[in-house]
């Protein structure tokens, strides 16, 4: 555990060996997650790849879903828009 401050411009120094040990170099992005009142930071990418595992599946079938009404045009969907 390591305890760090809050500045005064609200940055935090996050300890060497936390940094060295997780490859967070200069530039490093990172996501600030709130989760009731704990507070998380995760790499960016690490994120990014999280959303796309969980997403793909939901993002194919909505494509394909919307596919399917495109080619129909028996389908009166398209009277609406």
């Amino acid at each position: 555990m390591h305890v760090v401050r809050v500045s005064s411009k609200g940055q935090i120094v996050i300890p060497k060996e936390v940094r060295l040990r997780h490859r967070l170099g200069r530039g490093t992005d990172l996501v600030l997650l709130e989760s009731g009142d704990a507070l998380v930071l995760r790499k960016k990418a690490d994120v990014e790849g999280i959303l796309n595992d969980e997403f793909a599946p939901l993002l194919r079938g909505t494509e394909d879903a919307l596919r399917d009404l495109w080619d129909d045009s028996e389908n009166h969907v398209w009277d609406r828009v």
